[in-house]
């Protein structure tokens, strides 16, 4: 996991276990686990980026629905995304607001 790599000759090597391999600087390694919320030691988490692909049924429900209604009336999806979008835009200058009101009134 530290990428301890090291020259030999022009190639570029790594140990792993107890054999050395030619290491590729585009190489990556993915791991997949089945649990819901996996524990790890610290020295782990410090050198790994872990993501949560987890659905919850609410999320799911809602791709679902749009894939119905993308395929059905399209021009209401398009309606739905732009006014996720607006609303997105209007809370975020709603906290730039607020945040402005409150540096004035400190």
């Amino acid at each position: 996991l530290g990428r301890v790599t090291y020259n030999r000759g022009a190639k570029r090597m790594m140990r792993i276990g107890s054999y050395d391999v030619e290491y590729h600087k585009n190489f990556r390694l993915f791991l997949q686990t089945k649990l819901s919320n996996p524990v790890y030691k610290p020295e782990i988490n410090a050198q790994t980026t872990l993501i949560n692909f987890m659905v919850t049924e609410s999320g799911l429900e809602d791709q679902l629905l749009a894939v119905v209604v993308n395929h059905e009336r399209p021009d209401l999806e398009e309606k739905r995304v732009s006014l996720l979008r607006h609303m997105n835009t209007m809370t975020i200058e709603l906290q730039q607001c607020e945040d402005g009101l409150l540096t004035e009134l400190s």
